[in-house]
């Protein structure tokens, strides 16, 4: 377990599956994903069994379940990997997303061979754009019209961030 004072990242469980499908299953919250809802307990079982190389942590507030942070596509060779975080809606609006962010983001830095870390948003899904360039993450990219996801094409954003002291150095 990872602690900021009241922020928390323990490692994913099976039993931590009711708290996953409620927040993927989440018919608002499942506009600004890429997979389509619904999401099953048999899925996310089967998930967690074959998961290999992934970071996945709960996050924890005031011991309260409050989301989950992701680090995964993990490329030693190329000394990358990709990032992704969802908070539950009822935690929202308390910089919990961006105090468990900086838990696993300096993590990462600080304890594998990574120079980079990407992650894939919606163009229009500002409230995570905002976060993310608040963490340090710019665009490298957009996707025109990648997904098709609420009855229209949608551009997706690539964003990154590098590791500030390694930018240029290969490790």
């Amino acid at each position: 377990m990872i602690c900021d004072g009241d922020v928390c990242l323990r490692p994913i469980s099976i039993n931590d599956t009711d708290f996953i499908l409620e927040m993927r299953n989440d018919l608002e919250d499942s506009l600004s994903y890429f997979s389509d809802y619904p999401l099953y307990d048999f899925e996310h079982t089967n998930w967690l069994k074959t998961k290999q190389k992934d970071i996945d942590m709960i996050i924890e507030y005031k011991k309260e379940r409050a989301g989950r942070v992701r680090i995964s596509n993990i490329d030693y060779r190329n000394q990358k990997c990709e990032f992704g975080i969802q908070v539950h809606k009822d935690f929202r609006v308390k910089g919990i997303g961006y105090r468990s962010s900086m838990i696993i983001i300096n993590y990462v830095f600080q304890n594998l061979p990574i120079r980079k870390i990407y992650l894939h948003t919606l163009e229009d899904n500002q409230k995570a754009i905002r976060l993310f360039q608040k963490l340090g993450f710019t665009v490298e990219g957009v996707f025109k019209e990648e997904i098709f996801k609420d009855g229209k094409w949608r551009n997706v954003l690539r964003m990154a961030l590098m590791n500030p002291k390694l930018k240029n150095e290969p490790m």
